[in-house]
């Protein structure tokens, strides 16, 4: 959006990431020419409304799947109803790198004169890493780093990352893996998550799982940040990831608004890529 002068505003959503339909005729003007929707966590969004709306006030629809590669509605993949449309399978699939850009006539093909992915020496390390088992893997990862402070609404921010194209490996598996068997894995494992949570009096964000949806992770509230902070030292002490999200924009965050005080109580469990 920076990088292209776009302006944005914040739409205002449910606890259950919904949009506040009512609030968003007072934020549209003029100069309005897109609406974001995004498929938070997977679960997909309310697309014929959105489609609808867009149409009545002549508006573009960016459809942000990032978390739900893999998902669909009536047999139509996620990424493909706006007239642009984003995916990030590297959430879901363990690849090295890759995103989908999906546009009204179809999907894009990667530059090919782009340099492709680097896979440098610590990419790869890591690679290692992950594919030793669970109870090892934890034990390194708390040797060489201490637990992240995902309580801290300013620990984590992205740097900006440089343009490539995806490297042979990770186009060649996106190609060939079965999504229907991950769709199937993530949605057992997500209610697996479901029920653990709920015996623990956590209440899940999400009220009923999509059928089709493919999970990123399970997210749901704790009761304050004070029991968030104790579910995410339970997760590092337990070998199991339980995190944050998102990074909040600063000036959200200077606010200290509906928004700050709904991400101080989420927390996400994330599901183990496999199953493929």
């Amino acid at each position: 959006m920076e990088q292209l002068q776009l302006e944005q505003q914040f739409y205002p959503i449910n606890d259950d990431f919904t949009i506040k339909w009512e609030e968003l005729n007072n934020l549209l003007s003029s100069n309005t020419k897109a609406i974001m929707m995004v498929h938070f966590f997977g679960q997909p969004q309310d697309i014929n409304r959105y489609l609808s709306f867009c149409k009545k006030n002549n508006l573009y629809l960016i459809e942000d799947n990032s978390h739900g590669y893999g998902g669909n509605v009536n047999n139509q993949e996620l990424g493909t109803f706006g007239d642009i449309g984003i995916s990030s399978p590297r959430k879901i699939i363990n690849i090295n790198s890759g995103g989908i850009l999906w546009v009204k006539n179809g999907l894009l093909n990667y530059p090919k004169h782009v340099i492709k992915y680097p896979i440098t020496i610590k990419k790869r390390l890591k690679e290692k890493i992950s594919n030793i088992n669970s109870k090892y893997k934890y034990f390194l990862i708390k040797k060489i780093k201490s637990r992240p402070k995902y309580e801290d609404p300013n620990a984590f921010r992205e740097s900006i990352i440089k343009d490539y194209s995806i490297d042979d490996f990770s186009y060649q598996r996106i190609k060939t893996l079965d999504i229907d068997k991950i769709r199937l894995y993530r949605q057992d494992e997500y209610k697996k998550l479901e029920n653990f949570a709920i015996k623990n009096n956590l209440k899940p964000v999400i009220n009923k799982l999509h059928r089709s949806a493919c999970p990123w992770f399970f997210p749901a509230y704790s009761k304050d940040s004070i029991e968030a902070m104790k579910w995410f030292k339970w997760g590092w002490e337990n070998n199991q990831l339980v995190f944050s999200w998102p990074s909040l924009p600063q000036k959200v965050i200077i606010k200290n608004g509906e928004s700050l005080k709904r991400w101080q109580r989420l927390i996400c469990f994330g599901i183990k890529i496999g199953s493929e």
